[in-house]
């Protein structure tokens, strides 16, 4: 029998997993509440026919439901203002939120902040939730951030230059409604950039300090599934058995990182896909090869056994195979078309006390397994230039 570590794991909600398990919406809903605000994104759920299937089952049940669409792929906090006022113009009293990440984010806000007498910016700058939140029922349409399964949401604020999260216990959702059909129709550059995203998830929530056996078990599983599939959902969209794994590996991944944290690639993500406009999965992809590269001593070993879950590496030492895995990523990142210099974004060395400022308080940066120090975040990021 082998020792376990003392640990601790985050709440999750109830998770619903299956093709066409968003049929079933309504039941759900009904168990919750009365009255929805449904949060959606910019056009695709509706363009798919999908959005008005979802509303026509929901009415049938006698189901009151008001629509707030349009939320934009980094979310701000005017748009969270925006679906609060919505919200409590409609009486809703359960948000159902169905779309990527960011979908994800801003429905969680709105639930998470709807009794909170405060603005959206007072707790995006660390003040801490003191009243209830309404339900959640999150949907997810990519399979990326995991973030139906968190209590982290991200947010960007224009007007302080910052993309931040709020993390708090009553962000997560009462329930997680994995329907793999949802992704089918993702085009490829959304899903290399969701499915990247979650990849780094798993892998960082295995190296991290926060490690346990638990969030061990989930994140090699994710690893495997998605490492095993994102290729094939991004070739071959419509590939159901592709698209199953990655909503497993997705919200594997999720629920490790909820427990284990992750690391350096989401401490810079955040920074630098703001300031060069990158998505969040493509920001992960760029970094992650020269995060592998920064951590391999002292996580080599954790590296090798992410290379044989992956069947890439399995007969040689761990050094071999950890850097098996550093060449097996960066591969998977060029032919995702995901990889390029910070130069190539437009970066200079003038650009680094910002960078490395926001990096070093980010908790990601805390648990990751080398230690960061300003010194060696500025080699890194002269490496990446």
């Amino acid at each position: 029998m082998v020792d376990i570590e003392n640990f601790e794991l985050a709440p999750m909600p109830r998770i619903v997993y299956g093709s066409g398990a968003i049929s079933d919406l309504s039941a759900y809903a009904k168990e919750l509440g009365v009255q929805a605000l449904l949060v959606t994104g910019r056009g695709s759920l509706r363009r798919s026919g999908r959005l008005d299937e979802i509303v026509d089952s929901l009415q049938a049940t006698n189901f009151r439901v008001t629509v707030f669409e349009g939320v934009e792929p980094e979310p701000t906090l005017s748009t969270v203002e925006r679906g609060r006022q919505v919200l409590r113009e409609n009486q809703c009293d359960l948000v159902i939120t169905i779309g990527g990440g960011s979908v994800m984010d801003v429905g969680k806000a709105i639930a998470g902040l709807a009794n909170e007498p405060g603005s959206v910016a007072q707790h995006h700058c660390g003040r801490p939730l003191s009243a209830a939140a309404l339900p959640i029922i999150a949907a997810p349409t990519t399979s990326g951030t995991g973030s139906e399964v968190t209590p982290v949401l991200v947010l960007t604020d224009p007007d302080r230059g910052i993309k931040a999260s709020i993390r708090d216990d009553r962000l997560v959702a009462k329930i997680a409604l994995l329907d793999p059909e949802l992704t089918l129709t993702l085009p490829p550059r959304p899903t290399a950039d969701a499915g990247l995203d979650a990849f780094t998830q798993a892998l960082e929530a295995y190296t991290s300090i926060g490690a346990n056996f638990i969030t061990d078990t989930w994140a090699l599983e994710a690893i495997a599934r998605i490492g095993s599939s994102l290729r094939q959902a991004y070739h071959q969209g419509d590939d159901l058995t592709a698209r199953e794994n990655m909503s497993l590996g997705s919200v594997l991944a999720g629920m490790a990182l909820a427990s284990a944290g992750l690391g350096l690639v989401h401490g810079l993500a955040h920074p630098i896909g703001y300031a060069y406009q990158l998505p969040h999965g493509q920001a992960c992809a760029i970094l992650l090869p020269y995060v592998i590269k920064f951590n391999i001593e002292v996580s080599q070993a954790r590296y090798a056994t992410a290379a044989r879950v992956l069947g890439i590496s399995k007969n040689s030492g761990d050094a071999e195979a950890a850097e098996a895995l550093h060449r097996w990523v960066s591969e998977l990142c060029d032919e995702l078309e995901a990889s390029a210099s910070l130069s190539e974004l437009g970066a200079t060395e003038d650009d680094f006390d910002s960078i490395i400022a926001a990096a070093m308080k980010s908790g990601s940066a805390k648990h990751n397994p080398r230690p960061v120090t300003e010194g060696n975040l500025r080699e890194l990021l002269r490496e990446m230039l």
